[in-house]
């Protein structure tokens, strides 16, 4: 029933319960957990108010890139505290919601489970949240922690 689990994880703590959530489902259906961190490339007004900087020499693509890197290492870990049997993780650059939905397809994933709001930026307050974008275009069943 849930044995290909997608988490999305941005480094916000209910990304960070949505693995234990997934990790639960995994072990009693004896399932795989796949991470995904979605990282994109801002417009200036959105890497002005970005957590993420660049440093030296790395453009901007670059240091988002090593953010996902690090978001998805403490994820694995996290999901390795949880009791996930199998894990694996994939950085991804594009629009979030639509590469969530796209990387689940490809994968022929049974679920998502994704955190119901992650960090946000200015356009998930104007536009909606991922989570929303995701369970609405999702032909698979969302599962969204709190």
């Amino acid at each position: 029933m849930f044995e290909r689990i997608l988490v999305p994880v941005d480094g916000s703590e209910q990304s960070f319960r949505a693995i234990d959530t997934a990790a639960g489902l995994a072990a009693k259906f004896g399932g795989a957990i796949t991470l995904i961190c979605v990282y994109r490339h801002h417009s200036p007004l959105e890497a002005s108010l970005s957590m993420v900087r660049a440093r030296g020499g790395e453009t901007p693509d670059s240091a988002l890139k090593e953010h996902a890197a690090e978001v998805l290492r403490a994820a694995k870990a996290r999901a390795a505290e949880a009791g996930a049997p199998r894990v694996e993780a994939f950085a991804q650059r594009g629009q979030p919601a639509r590469e969530i939905v796209a990387f689940a397809e490809n994968m022929k994933a049974d679920a998502i489970v994704m955190g119901s709001r992650g960090l946000g930026d200015v356009e998930g307050f104007l536009l909606g949240s991922v989570s929303h974008k995701v369970g609405s275009l999702s032909p698979v069943t969302c599962v969204l922690v709190k």
